[in-house]
């Protein structure tokens, strides 16, 4: 992951993304680096790499210089355009592959800025469903569908479905996104159950630990922030996380 420095909207128009993806294209066609997949926002990047290390680390910076070089001299400004050097980490397992798969396309549409996975002109996913060339190889497009048996309705499917698991993304952003799942979990109770609001439900015994439980496994919240969604005492979010263990 890549991001504006200070939050900047460096990729806000069209021109910078597809400059950004231009010098994507270039370490591709050098064989540094092989892309699974990507989504371009406004202010940060996503990027699935098959590399080795120092390929991805060299790509990358060159990159960064290149893109900055250019938007700085277009822009009249000066200084970092990129906060910090470039955050990743390691997929080392295929369950930890398929969920990335899937959330780095459907950044845009947690963020609301796209009604669906596939409304969103700069991500790979339509390089997939319809076999549109960019940036995906010919070999990761094939590592990838072989995970879905080669099925193009299966990926499609996948990508509707709702991603809980936690991946590498901003911190600010990854706080806001454990909020609405955590509030999204609470109003699914209140709906499926006929309550009222919270204070009616979190006075149901028999609904407080299954509900409980469901968000300390899903919304990754702390027991104080749990309990203060619910309207509870801590030690009651404690008591029923104790039972888990």
């Amino acid at each position: 992951m890549m991001r504006g420095n200070n939050k900047e909207m460096i990729f806000e128009r069209t021109a910078e993304k597809q400059y950004f993806i231009e010098q994507l294209r270039y370490q591709i066609e050098k064989e540094t680096i092989s892309i699974a997949t990507y989504c371009i926002m406004d202010n940060h990047i996503h990027l699935l790499i098959h590399s080795e290390l120092k390929a991805m680390i060299d790509a990358l910076k060159w990159i960064n210089i290149k893109f900055a070089g250019v938007y700085n001299l277009k822009y009249k400004r000066i200084g970092h355009v990129f906060q910090d050097r470039f955050k990743s980490e390691v997929i080392d397992t295929e369950e930890y592959l398929i969920g990335a798969l899937r959330y780095i396309p459907n950044n845009p549409v947690k963020a609301k800025i796209a009604h669906n996975v596939d409304s969103y002109h700069w991500s790979s996913y339509k390089e997939y469903t319809e076999a549109k060339s960019g940036l995906v190889s010919l070999d990761e497009r094939e590592m990838v569908l072989g995970l879905f048996s080669n099925s193009l309705e299966q990926f499609k499917k996948f990508h509707l479905e709702e991603e809980t698991s936690e991946f590498l993304e901003i911190s600010e952003d990854l706080e806001q996104e454990r909020e609405e799942r955590a509030k999204m979990i609470i109003n699914k109770y209140i709906e499926k159950f006929g309550m009222k609001d919270i204070k009616e439900l979190s006075k149901n015994n028999g609904l407080l630990e299954g509900i409980i439980t469901e968000l300390l496994k899903k919304s990754y919240l702390s027991h104080r922030r749990n309990s203060e969604l619910l309207e509870i005492t801590r030690g009651t979010v404690h008591n029923i996380s104790k039972k888990r263990n």
